[in-house]
């Protein structure tokens, strides 16, 4: 199972303010390069909902930290992963 690992990080806004939240995703991609991994990624629609209070909550896309070929060899080998300081994570939120 060959491809391209994304290390994802989306922003929640709840009302078109940031709540604080980031959602860090690892996703899989059976494609082979990587730009196309990424430009499939930026072009992916926002992804927004009513919450129980009737606002409008949207998870935004801030920042692709990596995009790795993904070809394991060995059981529990590190597929992905990134270094990021705290004034970059906290620079998301």
């Amino acid at each position: 199972m060959a491809g391209q690992l994304a290390i994802v990080a989306y922003r929640c806004l709840v009302a078109g303010l940031s709540s604080g939240s980031v959602d860090f995703q690892v996703r899989w991609f059976a494609d082979e390069d990587a730009d196309e991994v990424r430009r499939r990624i930026q072009g992916e629609p926002l992804h927004s909902y009513m919450n129980s209070d009737g606002e409008v909550v949207s998870w935004e896309l801030v920042e692709i930290f990596a995009i790795e070929p993904f070809a394991p060899s060995e059981s529990g080998e590190e597929v992905a992963g990134f270094i990021a300081s705290t004034q970059e994570l906290s620079d998301l939120v």
